[in-house]
């Protein structure tokens, strides 16, 4: 089995990505020209989920002696039966084995007992279909870019032509298939994403001076970026790149600015470098807690030596690595939210906290009465979304349906009224 990777490293302060080989070589140069043309356009982080979607098929058809460029190339492409087996492993996680039919254990010589295992195998293997969808996606975008790039421009025969394009057909029709699939989400109506008795209990849990705080150190930092994830919904990147500059520390003392990521930050030294996805835009807090990040920005940061080689606000505490000052990862941030998960008894995460801002933003858009195109304006603000974005119809689809349970409700008790009044 073929050992291939995914290698992320920092070259003049900006990041890139490739997969290599057993020797920490690219393993294809059309690859790397691929990842650092077409998929480096996007932010890093997609282009390190795109990236795996590439190694994902990759592995796959490498571990059954395919070479891809070389098929594009001599017009062999890849058959409907090599395609269908790759679609069939597209449903496994990357740790099943490379062959879903096999079973990885030796002696086993009931065929029951065979069949039994290896339903147990895939379904433990198991994918949500965005990922599927995500696999199948990057194959065909690949294949079709490896297609221009030695075919483009040039005559081909008509037989490579007509079955390039029934390959890629088939593939559109796949991909297209968990589109349609995946639209179907059903709304909760009553459901919050985090209980208000969880939620009151992470509030309290998170204060340093809590019997309950899970943290031996670091207590005020992690208390201020849980605090700042739920008064303003930002996203984990957008915290992770907050500097002290972006704090307005006079006036109304309450507001930070998130601004959108415009090229790598030479500034930055982190490997895996966060971003804001969104458009800038301005996020309010109240003012104690302002007072608070002041605190920590004037007492708690300078403890920390190497805090003076930036002016990003939140820094790493630990020294295990020689990072203590250097601005926080984000694994810090995940691993901050698995503590609190535990302790709650409750998964909960950065992005959860985002949409209880949106819960509690619809609570109080209800409550002063506020009309529902206005709010929806209002929430595009607030989390930085484009003025036609529709990200905000989940939030609206689930207030309109639990108006909807709130008007049945009420008819059932007139019903039920009337029926006793006979």
């Amino acid at each position: 089995m073929s050992r291939i990777r995914l290698k992320k490293y920092l070259y003049g302060g900006i990041q890139f990505v490739s997969i290599v080989d057993e020797n920490d070589c690219p393993l294809d140069v059309y690859a790397a020209a691929y990842i650092n043309s077409v998929l480096s356009r996007k932010a890093f982080n997609t282009t390190v989920r795109y990236s795996n979607e590439l190694l994902f098929a990759l592995c796959y058809f490498t571990n059954r002696s395919i070479d891809l460029t070389a098929r594009v190339a001599n017009g062999r492409l890849v058959s409907y039966p090599e395609y269908l087996s790759f679609f069939d492993f597209c449903h496994h996680q990357k740790s099943a084995p490379l062959e879903p039919n096999v079973i990885p254990f030796l002696g086993v010589e009931d065929k029951h007992l065979r069949n039994a295992m290896t339903a147990n195998l895939r379904a433990f293997s198991k994918v949500s279909p965005e990922t599927i969808q995500g696999r199948v996606r990057r194959l065909r975008q690949y294949l079709e870019w490896l297609f221009d790039e030695f075919h483009g421009g040039k005559v081909v025969t008509d037989e490579v032509e007509d079955r390039f394009h029934k390959l890629i057909s088939k593939l559109k029709l796949d991909e297209q298939s968990f589109g349609r699939n995946s639209d179907f989400n059903p709304v909760s109506t009553t459901d919050s994403v985090i209980p208000d008795s969880v939620f009151e209990s992470l509030q309290e849990m998170i204060l340093p001076k809590s019997k309950h705080n899970p943290f031996k150190s670091s207590k005020v930092r992690n208390y201020l970026i849980v605090s700042l994830l739920e008064q303003t919904g930002i996203r984990r990147g957008a915290l992770a790149k907050l500097k002290i500059s972006d704090c307005r520390f006079h006036g109304s003392y309450d507001r930070i600015s998130i601004y959108r990521s415009r090229g790598a930050d030479v500034t930055d030294p982190r490997l895996e470098k966060p971003n804001q996805k969104t458009r800038s835009h301005e996020a309010i807090v109240n003012r104690s807690l302002m007072e608070q990040i002041k605190f920590y920005i004037d007492h708690i940061r300078p403890q920390f030596n190497q805090c003076n080689t930036h002016d990003f606000i939140f820094v790493s505490e630990k020294n295990s690595k020689g990072t203590a000052g250097l601005p926080i990862s984000l694994k810090t941030i995940n691993n901050i939210f698995n503590k609190l998960s535990n302790s709650l008894n409750f998964q909960v995460h950065p992005h959860l906290l985002r949409h209880k801002w949106n819960e509690k933003f619809d609570a109080a858009g209800e409550e002063q009465n506020v009309e529902r195109p206005l709010l929806e304006d209002m929430r595009r603000n607030a989390m930085g979304w484009s003025p036609n974005s529709t990200m905000g119809q989940t939030y609206n689809d689930k207030a309109i349906q639990r108006h909807t349970v709130e008007m049945m409700r009420k008819h059932q008790e007139l019903v039920e009224q009337k029926n006793e009044g006979k």
